[in-house]
């Protein structure tokens, strides 16, 4: 009796690994690589573009250019004259001490810039990868539906892929299609709400 009780379970068990194996067998899983997306894309490569314009209007308006070159010109003639010499001495030399002072407060001044434009870079990159995704997720959905797509993994966590499942050139070109340029980006954002019209007679 127990052992066709426990035929019987295992025939069981046998027929639902069946099911379960015939239903992944259907579920149709496809792959997206963000980052290949993002550099072969109209709108990805645009705001590369954009990005390095901004830092390098950043380096025009804070001079960092001809700040970084007085630095190395100063800090090249002075050195030969310092490095041998104790902090001492050169505290009793008011001529070299000056420079020293004038070099180390440019070089405060020249970081100071510096990194005020990186974070300005980090807040401005941020911000375009929000805007990014905001318009990569609608546009995955439309290729995956395309494709009859049951689930879409990122590449990222995924260990081996076949090329014929990867739908990164296709989500490429629906982006090239529906947000070729930071204008029509924007135009896809969710808008904020208009300031409400002051009251009549208000002020």
């Amino acid at each position: 009796m127990k052992f066709r009780k426990l035929a019987l379970a295992a025939a069981l068990f046998v027929g639902l690994t069946n099911m379960a194996g015939a239903a992944f067998a259907q579920t149709k899983v496809f792959i997206i690589d963000e980052q290949l997306i993002r550099q072969q894309s109209k709108i990805g490569k645009e705001l590369d573009v954009a990005l390095d314009n901004f830092a390098a209007a950043g380096v025009d308006q804070l001079g960092l250019k001809s700040l970084k070159t007085e630095l190395d010109t100063e800090g090249a003639a002075l050195k030969p004259q310092i490095e041998s010499l104790t902090p001492e001495a050169i505290a009793a030399n008011p001529t070299l001490k000056a420079r020293v002072e004038g070099l180390n407060r440019k070089a405060a001044d020249f970081m100071q810039k510096q990194n005020a434009l990186s974070q300005n870079l980090e807040q401005r990159d941020s911000s375009y990868n929000m805007a990014f995704l905001q318009v990569l997720g609608p546009a995955i959905e439309a290729v995956a539906k395309e494709a009859g797509a049951d689930v879409v993994l990122s590449v990222s966590s995924t260990w081996y892929v076949k090329a014929a499942i990867d739908l990164t050139p296709k989500v490429v070109q629906r982006l090239d299609a529906t947000v070729p340029n930071i204008a029509a980006l924007q135009a896809a954002l969710p808008q904020p709400p208009a300031a409400p019209a002051p009251a009549p007679g208000g002020g």
